[in-house]
């Protein structure tokens, strides 16, 4: 019968045994002080921690104190019913022999014989509700175990496995978090690097330009060739704000739309380009052609809304994340939209990258001036 100061004496000692355990920084320290842990606790000096090796078909000692040197980490007991950490690992319930001298049940290991031991007592470690091994402790007098010492011991084995269950979690995740930190540093350099590329690639896309554009004999043949760099220069602004999330490459608007707009050039005074975006990243594949439906509509209010006068450009850049949609907005208080050029793009380039992001484009009516609407699927 356990009375209360063995009771409350058993509560702190098991109190203490979670702490040092759970303090432990690494697996063979928390197993070491475990078996130091439990000696100490039950005054019984040779205690040892055995775990399982499925492709040796044993139990060898990983830890324990009263030993000899050249037992922990060499010895190891069969995982058999005749060996009694086997049967107990077998079972998965505790093993106790009063003379395991005597007992025909169980053999008498030589490791046991030279330390002169006579009395064992088994119980199994569960990790993850896995058989792990066993915790034992053996004494050198013979020792009819009680209940309570069976439960306590069991106990500690509880709180070992718990221990071990731990450890491997932080270490799994630990090692994701390794991987995932890894693998994106190594995209991350990959995109850049193709970034690079890019930039370097589209320079000389607009050094070919400029050299025709110096080259050709007609006005209309180098505006067209101007529109044609002022694209590709939008194209290039979205590769700056190029950012890296998780394995995908996204360009915060934001600052694309006030980029690309403070590169447009009015080419006279009093025409202001004034951009309000939130802050969104949207991937690259679909930056790109709402930069050049943005570069499309205002350099066509730059050239034709305008009387000597000037006026605004407003570019409104709103995510509506309630129904999934993104909305750009292009206004100008000039003179209203006109008739569509001759052999101009007009709205043909713009409606046909609507197309590609799934949108939708609209020009409704206004007091004043134009206002175009691009409306896109858009996904946080």
């Amino acid at each position: 019968m356990v009375d209360l100061q063995q009771a409350v004496s058993y509560q702190r000692a098991l109190a203490t045994f979670t702490r040092i355990v759970g303090e432990a920084d690494s697996e063979q320290r928390l197993l070491q002080n475990a078996a130091a842990q439990v000696a100490r606790i039950t005054h019984i000096k040779h205690v040892k921690v055995l775990r399982y090796r499925p492709d040796h078909g044993d139990l060898l000692i990983v830890a324990g104190v009263g030993w000899k040197l050249g037992v922990v980490g060499h010895v190891s007991f069969g995982a058999d019913r005749h060996s009694s950490p086997g049967r107990s690992l077998q079972t998965g319930a505790p093993v106790a022999c009063d003379d395991i001298r005597s007992d025909s049940e169980f053999r008498y290991a030589d490791v046991l014989r030279e330390h002169g031991i006579v009395s064992v007592l088994n119980v199994p470690i569960f990790v993850d509700g896995s058989h792990w091994g066993v915790l034992e402790v053996d004494t050198v007098e013979k020792t009819v175990f009680e209940e309570f010492e069976v439960h306590s011991l069991s106990v500690f084995a509880d709180i070992i496995g718990l221990s071990l269950a731990r450890r491997a979690s932080q270490a799994d995740a630990l090692t994701a978090a390794t991987d995932k930190t890894q693998a994106r540093t190594q995209t991350e350099t990959l995109l850049r690097e193709l970034q690079h590329r890019m930039k370097n690639n589209l320079q000389l896309v607009v050094s070919l330009l400029t050299l025709q554009s110096r080259q050709a004999s007609g006005e209309e043949v180098r505006e067209r060739l101007s529109s044609v760099m002022d694209r590709v220069l939008a194209i290039g602004l979205a590769h700056d704000q190029l950012t890296f999330k998780e394995s995908a490459s996204t360009v915060e608007m934001q600052d694309y739309l006030r980029a690309l707009c403070a590169n447009i050039d009015p080419k006279r005074p009093g025409i202001t380009i004034e951009v309000d975006a939130d802050a969104a990243g949207v991937p690259l594949d679909r930056a790109v052609p709402v930069g050049l439906i943005v570069n499309e509509l205002v350099t066509n209010s730059v050239k034709y809304a305008f009387e000597e006068e000037g006026g605004v450009i407003s570019v409104l850049f709103r995510i509506n994340t309630n129904i999934g949609e993104a909305e750009l907005s292009v206004r100008d208080n000039g003179r209203g939209m006109g008739p569509a050029r001759s052999g101009g793009l007009g709205l043909g380039l713009a409606k046909s990258l609507t197309g590609q992001l799934g949108g939708r484009l609209t020009t409704p009516e206004v007091s004043r001036g134009t206002l175009t609407v691009l409306a896109f699927p858009y996904s946080v």
